[in-house]
């Protein structure tokens, strides 16, 4: 249930001197305005996007219960709700795995509390090449 666009996050964007990661010290963003967008897709029941670097990583609840692979179409689609609301996003990678759903809210949740962020972005970054084994 893996949907990817472009090359691999062969890094997802941590830079643990600060460079890349706007003072957020995980370099992980909850992007609700992305997903708010993507939800409003006929095939989408809900989404969350998480933002690091210049990548985006989006977990979906298709409608109606759909299960299956997310269709290249609707990835497409997806990744133009994401990059309209920046720009500077390059990369998107889509799943509706149950799993990845319910980690992307977690860590979402998590980010969005500031709550303890002890191996958050290992975490992330582990869920994200498990998730995504072919883009390393």
């Amino acid at each position: 249930q893996n949907a990817r666009n472009n090359n691999g996050p062969l890094n997802v964007g941590y830079d643990p001197n600060g460079a890349n990661n706007d003072n957020n010290q995980t370099g992980l963003e909850v992007a609700d305005e992305a997903a708010d967008r993507i939800a409003k897709l006929d095939e989408v029941d809900t989404a969350n996007v998480i933002v690091t670097n210049r990548n985006a990583y989006v977990a979906v609840v298709l409608k109606n219960g759909a299960n299956g692979e997310v269709t290249d179409r609707l990835k497409k689609k997806i990744s133009d709700q994401v990059k309209a609301t920046d720009r500077d996003i390059r990369n998107v990678y889509v799943s509706s795995d149950p799993d990845f759903v319910n980690r992307m809210e977690g860590y979402g949740n998590r980010i969005n509390e500031d709550a303890s962020r002890d191996g958050l972005f290992e975490d992330f970054t582990e869920t994200v090449r498990r998730v995504f084994p072919n883009n390393r």
